[in-house]
């Protein structure tokens, strides 16, 4: 994923201006694609101790894999920027094909 800096603050804004409470702890949802699904097993390895968890794993009508993780967490643009780069090279060290960004959702 190659978002940049300034397009995450403009996605905070977003939120913001739509009553988006960006200070509070959110779901984080981040993507993650290959065909061999062990491969994405090996990323969520990673990322467990960390207090991740699979919201879903399967497989896409293209036939790739699709790992989608999520974590309850209070990011500022600046923290989301890091993980984003951070993800890439985590999916580089896997061998994953792509990490294809992130989604947020209200915490219930």
């Amino acid at each position: 994923m190659n978002a940049s800096l300034e397009s995450v603050v403009d996605m905070f804004r977003k939120m913001e201006a739509n009553g988006w409470d960006i200070n509070s702890a959110l779901k984080w949802g981040f993507f993650f694609f290959d065909k061999d699904k062990d491969k994405l097993l090996d990323v969520f390895s990673e990322l467990e101790d960390s207090q991740y968890k699979i919201e879903e794993l399967h497989q896409a009508d293209a036939g790739d894999w699709v790992l989608q993780v999520s974590k309850i967490d209070t990011l500022t643009p600046e923290k989301l920027h890091r993980r984003n780069l951070a993800f890439n090279e985590l999916a580089a060290h896997c061998g994953v094909e792509l990490y294809d960004g992130w989604d947020v959702g209200k915490v219930e």
